[in-house]
């Protein structure tokens, strides 16, 4: 580097420049203003000179610089000498005797005229009423041991419940429905257990679309089991809703295109055997209350026309 370049890099440095600030809604400010470099050395210096002053005042030493030799010496204690340390006094333990044992209370007032109260507080404890000494054996009985208590009740254990059968990977079972016999069949590992009647589709064949009051045919499973003693249908028969139409529980079916398609009992056991339905396999209610204990989540139900 030239010295030319130095000396013009350096009168650069400390030359004021002209600078425009945009403020906006096209107004414009001038100010004169140092190089950047030349600022950013200042606010550095101006940081060092801060902390510098910062730290002297914090300094735990700078209270006893500014004292000088007119600053008092701190005092320190000093231990003794080995030989010098006294033994300390024996610790005297009073002799509390109880107001019941003591000679009378006349003599009582004539020893201790003026007690605190702290004191008579400590000797209303140590009262003995007559009524907690055993007069036969000279014994304190506990106050507890004259209060009579109730009995405490015994809990009562709830009532078991019947379980229902347990179902597990080794049993299963699964739901057969015949739409021409009208029966809907229940297996267990293969084997017939036991057979329902039933009523279907008001119309025969696979259901085709909503509202033709078929029950569709395929393989499907169960998804959830619901309460539907609350439920209440419309059959659209001029007697408005009915309750308990779908009897005490719904088996509802996972049916791919179709909503609403279950296994639930009825209002109408007369009904039974028959074509009668929405689409939906009606059962007696007591058949669908015990249907509903082998019953479980994905159980498999096979609906055929034949």
């Amino acid at each position: 580097m030239k010295k030319e370049d130095v000396i013009n890099f350096i009168t650069d440095l400390f030359t004021m420049r002209t600078v425009w600030i945009d403020k906006g809604s096209g107004k414009w400010a001038v100010k004169k203003r140092f190089h950047p470099l030349l600022r950013s050395a200042f606010w550095v210096l101006a940081v060092i000179v801060c902390a510098g002053i910062y730290s002297s005042l914090n300094n735990p030493h700078h209270s006893e610089a500014v004292a000088g030799p007119t600053a008092e010496p701190k005092t320190v204690a000093t231990l003794p000498e080995p030989d010098e340390v006294k033994p300390a006094p024996p610790v005297r333990h009073e002799l509390v005797i109880p107001l019941a044992a003591s000679a009378t209370p006349k003599a009582q007032k004539q020893e201790a005229p003026e007690e605190s109260p702290k004191r008579r507080s400590a000797k209303r404890s140590e009262i003995i009423l007559p009524s907690e000494r055993d007069p036969s054996a000279g014994r304190i009985i506990s106050p507890s041991a004259n209060l009579k208590r109730d009995p405490v009740p015994e809990p009562q254990t709830p009532a078991k419940k019947t379980p229902a059968p347990r179902i597990t990977d080794k049993t299963k079972y699964s739901v057969d429905v015949n739409k021409s016999t009208y029966t809907l069949t229940l297996y267990r590992d293969g084997e017939k257990v036991k057979e329902y009647p039933i009523a279907v589709g008001r119309n025969p064949g696979d259901k085709q679309r909503v509202g033709d009051n078929r029950t569709p045919t395929g393989r499907f499973r169960v998804v959830s089991i619901e309460d539907a003693s609350k439920w209440t249908h419309d059959f659209r028969d001029g007697k408005g809703k009915i309750k308990g139409a779908y009897g005490p529980w719904f088996l509802r079916l996972e049916a791919k295109g179709w909503k609403g398609i279950g296994i639930h009992g009825t209002h109408d056991p007369d009904s039974i055997g028959t074509r009668a339905t929405e689409g939906c396999i009606r059962l007696n209610n007591e058949d669908i209350a015990e249907l509903r204990q082998y019953a479980y989540r994905n159980m498999p139900v096979t609906i055929r026309e034949y």
